[in-house]
């Protein structure tokens, strides 16, 4: 990109430079790269996110500090990444990098503050998962019964239960290893001289301490090697929602497959909406495709999944959702008019879509972490449109073909009948054909 620059301090923490002249704001991203499948304790990474969004021992709360000149602050935890963004007014530049060297040198993880935050963190996983009608299906469930190793199978985003064992010892263990400079890095985007912002970078953050980082080995995983089954009940669901997961080719091992499934999603929900199979209607709701389980099928460079979602009234069995699902993989596969007009209008329609996560400088600084920490490339989410153009056809009907026969996990949450008992979690059934 125009004007980007790279920068290592010698305590290792990396540092991009893109200057927006004219802009009026700056934005500041420190990508940690350590997530869900790095963390020792499941929810763990969500946890210490957390701590360390709402407060600091130098600046005091870290919210009010970056409120009183007019910005706003966020944070996230992916499945290899954390990050926390500010948009500051331009002349807030320094502002923001000492609360990024406080967040690394002096991190509020006191008894108080770690169970406030377990508490909030809980009452965020009962409201934006498990009160809603099959919550955590796709996000908890599908991973556990597809995958194998513990980093791709256990529940980062929310395991309740899990977070009441981590306290100010565990947490403080894992900030040492995984926050250590090496492992950082800090994008700013905005209205700022580039030399300026140098010297205030080297002489804020150079000081902060290097140290060494641990981070889990990646886990291979071959292909699944037969079908795999699960049940759940769910008291609060009106109708039945059954998901099929797929394990999928590695962007960072073969992104031209990896590229292939995410058209191949989107292409499963524009044909899907009017599918039929067997020659007649199907009697349930549009499947709905993810690639990734957060649905952010660009910021990983490892394991990931296919899952495609499909309600389904009482009476329709998972077999002919399923079958129906297979019968639409065949037929892109085979290609045909229909297929080649829903990929012409994919391959305008997401550029569109990825040029628009660029439109703000928190985007541009989130985007371009993700780029250099996790592809080895700041640009990365600028070059996927000349990619997706090139994408030949026939790699989307060759993955097509690949999962219309593949084996797959599938697993049913079904509403709960007055006086029956409720399971407490995925129900896995060992044998292919044994589905009860």
């Amino acid at each position: 990109m125009a004007g980007l620059t790279t920068v290592r301090l010698a305590n290792g923490l990396r540092v991009l430079l893109q200057p927006l002249p004219g802009s009026q704001v700056v934005a500041t991203c420190l990508h940690v790269g350590t997530g869900f499948r790095n963390e020792p304790v499941a929810g763990a990474a969500h946890l210490l996110e957390h701590a360390l969004a709402q407060g600091s021992s130098r600046s005091g709360p870290l919210a009010a500090a970056v409120t009183s000149i007019g910005g706003t602050m966020n944070a996230r935890t992916s499945n290899d990444y954390t990050q926390y963004t500010q948009i500051l007014p331009a002349d807030g530049l320094e502002l923001g990098l000492r609360i990024e060297r406080d967040r690394l040198t002096e991190p509020d993880l006191s008894a108080g503050h770690v169970r406030a935050q377990i508490a909030v963190v809980q009452a965020e996983i009962r409201r934006n998962v498990l009160q809603r009608p099959h919550g955590g299906m796709v996000l908890f469930d599908l991973p556990r019964l597809l995958h194998d190793s513990w980093e791709n199978r256990h529940n980062g985003y929310g395991d309740i239960t899990a977070l009441e064992s981590l306290g100010p010892a565990e947490l403080q263990a894992f900030f040492d290893r995984s926050y250590a400079p090496g492992n950082i890095h800090l994008t700013l985007v905005g209205d700022f001289d580039p030399h300026r912002a140098r010297e205030l970078v080297e002489r804020v953050l150079g000081p902060v301490p290097a140290r060494g980082t641990r981070q889990r080995e990646p886990a291979a995983e071959g292909p699944l090697a037969s079908p795999r089954f699960g049940l759940r009940a769910d008291r609060i669901a009106p109708a039945g929602r059954t998901a099929c997961g797929f394990r999928i080719p590695e962007p960072g091992t073969d992104p031209v497959g990896h590229l292939a499934t995410v058209l191949l999603s989107e292409v499963l929900e524009v044909m899907g909406e009017a599918c039929d199979c067997h020659g007649r209607a199907r009697p349930w709701g549009a499947f709905r495709a993810r690639v990734n389980r957060t649905g952010n099928p660009f910021d990983v460079a490892r394991s990931s999944l296919l899952a495609v979602e499909f309600p389904h009234p009482v009476g329709v069995s998972p077999d002919e959702a399923e079958g129906c699902l297979r019968t639409l993989f065949a037929r892109i596969a085979a290609g045909s008019a229909e297929v080649e007009e829903a990929l012409t209008v994919l391959r305008r329609q997401l550029p569109l879509h990825l040029h628009a996560e660029l439109d703000s400088v928190a985007g541009q600084a989130s985007w371009l972490s993700v780029g250099a920490a996790v592809h080895g490339d700041p640009a990365y989410l600028a070059g996927l449109p000349a990619r997706i153009r090139a994408l030949p056809t026939a790699e989307v009907a060759r993955l097509a073909a690949r999962y219309a026969s593949a084996p797959a996990a599938r697993i049913t949450s079904l509403p709960v009948v007055a006086g029956e008992e409720t399971t407490t979690g995925p129900r896995i059934l060992a044998a292919a054909g044994d589905r009860s």
